[in-house]
Parts: structure tokens; C-alpha cells; sequence
């Protein structure tokens, strides 16, 4: 992406009037190749105790696991990507308006876990407010073992398999500014399994041809205020033989748009697939972050090749972040460059 010049510093909280805590069922138990849904798997509270007022915009959460999920026997390692989280519900005591509802907020549907970290909250469309003394809010996660014929590798003999999970919360503001962070430990238990394996999916994903080096061109102070855009036509090609979805986020290691000392936040960036193609049942715009967001699902393609446009365009929301880099256009121009992933999983 080409954009010039560098950005304004954060606005810190402080002192930081927020707390978290984090709980839930703590394990789940696995006996076929269906996989299981825990309900309640994980609770996010989130605690106010500062002053009366509070109004807190685009708010984050994230959700990393901080090593391997390697059985208690460090024989077997289960794929952190099979554990997906879904939320469920919010509460809370929040006045006068309420806890908004996940839909409210904005979360995703579906978060696989990772080694990497994943937004459960990529930016909360919706303020945390409050004109009481304190509050506390509360999401709700379910967690899904995903099923496939992977289960049986990982199954225990004439008892069951156990694999500690241990999971890093964190709850930031706008700023990127760490206002919480909670360690919780969780285990999948993997029993003798019932049942036959499913047949196996087959999954590929290919970024092609300029897509695979995108550039969004930044070329007036009109395209600056106004926005502008690109889009890679038949970029993006998926084949798989059963339902699938596609994400995408910017690598952990270059968690902005960055030029020498320079950075640029990354929700600067709208990103969107579209295609006429007929079987795709999902597609979803998303402001581009260091977590996995879903913008597309779909039907099995039959293991035959479908072709998506990748769009990106300025997000005019964040469009002051980019008003810093301006530089007159008779200037050198400078490019400030990100590593986008996309990913395709198994719905």
C-alpha cells in the first residue's frame, strides 16, 4: 500500500480504571468423530471502577494460545485452528443504554484459535458507556471441537487423551492501548471415539497473479480525504470438496502499515471479496487487523476451481490516521507495506 508521512501518538488511559477476569466450564469432553460444542466454554467480564462516566468507542479483544496443545504425555499436539470460538450472548449492568448484543459489536461468528493472536472483538462497533459509579460487562463464548477424521489421531486408548490449553485474554481500547490481560486454562479431553471417520476434506487456497503484491494507490489529497480503491479481478481461487470459509488478517510480525520508523494503523484498510459464482452462501467486508476475520463462506466447489475479485479500499471512518501521511504529490511518494494472510478452513 502507498500512503506518506507518519501518524499521530496514541492517547493513554491512565490511570487505567479497568479490570478483566476471565472463566468458563474450563473442559469439554470428545467421543466421536462429530466433534462437540461446549456452551459457556469462556466468560470475558469486564469490570469499570473509575469515574462515574465512561465512554469507551471501538474497543478489541483478543484471544492467543500461548504454546502448543501438546497431550500430558507430549506425545500428541492437537491443531489449535480445530478449537473455534462462537459467541453467544452478552449482559451486563451498563446504563442508560444496556450491554449491546454480539451483532451489536460486531463479533464474528466463528474465531479459530491460533499460536497467533485472534480478534474476538476485532473493533467494537458499539461503546462500552456508562454514567453510573461502575459497571461490568460480560461476553459469552461457546467453544467448537471441530469434527473430522483428524479426531482419530489424536484419541486416547482405553481412557481418554487430555490436552491442556492455555489461553492469553486481552482487552484493549482504540489506541491499541492494553487495558487487561487474563491467563485461562482449558482441556479437550479426546476419548476412545465412536463412530467411522468421515471422509476427509480436501481444502487449497491460491492468492494469484498482482493480488499477490497489492498495492492501493493514495495519488491526490482528494483520494486521501475522499477515499480510493483497487480491486484484483479472479485474485483469490479456493477449491475444496466440502463447505468451507475464508479469513483474512495482517501477520503477527508486521502488525502495521509500516515505512522505515513509520507505521500506519492497519484499520485504515477495508477488505472484500466478491464474485458472481453461484454456492457462495457468505461474504463479508471486513477493516483489515492482526486477527483471522471471516469474509466468505460457501458450499463444496466440488474440487473445481472458484474465483474471487479481491477489493481493498480506504476505510473513511479511520481516514484521519491517513491525513498524517499526507505529502504534497510532487514529493517523492513512500510506501508503507503489510503481510495479508488468507486462510481457508473447514465451516
Amino acid at each position: 500500500m502507498i500512503f506518506s508521512g507518519a501518524i499521530a501518538t496514541a492517547q493513554n488511559l491512565n490511570p487505567n480504571p479497568f479490570t478483566i477476569n476471565v472463566w468458563g466450564n474450563g473442559y469439554v469432553g470428545v467421543y466421536n468423530y462429530n466433534g462437540v460444542t461446549s456452551t459457556n466454554a469462556l466468560v470475558l467480564q469486564i469490570r469499570f471502577n473509575g469515574t462515574p462516566v465512561i465512554n469507551l468507542p471501538n474497543w478489541k479483544v483478543s484471544v492467543r494460545v500461548k504454546q502448543p496443545i501438546k497431550d500430558t504425555e507430549g506425545v500428541k499436539v492437537f491443531p489449535p485452528e480445530k478449537l473455534v470460538l462462537h459467541p453467544n450472548s452478552t449482559s451486563g449492568n451498563q446504563t442508560p443504554y444496556g450491554m449491546p448484543s454480539p451483532q451489536q459489536i460486531g463479533m464474528p461468528n466463528d474465531v479459530p484459535l491460533s499460536l497467533s493472536e485472534m480478534f474476538v472483538v476485532p473493533q467494537s462497533a458499539a461503546a462500552l458507556y456508562n454514567d453510573d459509579t461502575s459497571f461490568e460487562s460480560y461476553l459469552n463464548f461457546d467453544l467448537q471441537v471441530l469434527p473430522g477424521a483428524y479426531l482419530g489421531d489424536l484419541q486416547g486408548g482405553y481412557t481418554q487423551r487430555s490436552y491442556p490449553i492455555g489461553l492469553e485474554v486481552v482487552f484493549y481500547s482504540q489506541n491499541n492501548q492494553i487495558l487487561g490481560k487474563w491467563d485461562y486454562n482449558y482441556k479437550v479431553d479426546v476419548y476412545k471415539l465412536s463412530g467411522t471417520p468421515p471422509v476427509q476434506n480436501n481444502f487449497s487456497l491460491t492468492v494469484n497473479g498482482d493480488a499477490r503484491n497489492g498495492t492501493l494507490t493514495l495519488q491526490s489529497r482528494s483520494d486521501y480525504e475522499n477515499g480510493a480503491s483497487v480491486t484484483y479481478n479472479n485474485g483469490l481461487t479456493v477449491n475444496t470438496n466440502s463447505a468451507y470459509q475464508v479469513t483474512v488478517n495482517a501477520s503477527a510480525g508486521t502488525p502495521y502499515f509500516s515505512y522505515q520508523n513509520n507505521h500506519i494503523d492497519l484499520d485504515v484498510l477495508n477488505v472484500q471479496l466478491s464474485t458472481s459464482a453461484s454456492g457462495v452462501t457468505y461474504l463479508n467486508p471486513v477493516t483489515l487487523s492482526t486477527g483471522a476475520q471471516v469474509i466468505a463462506k460457501g458450499n463444496s466447489t466440488g474440487n473445481s476451481n472458484l474465483n474471487f475479485n479481491v477489493g481493498y479500499a480506504i476505510n473513511l471512518a479511520n481516514k484521519d490516521k491517513l491525513l498524517y501521511a499526507f505529502k504534497d504529490k510532487q514529493q517523492t511518494e513512500t510506501t508503507y507495506t503489510t503481510t495479508l494472510q488468507y486462510t481457508i478452513l473447514a465451516q
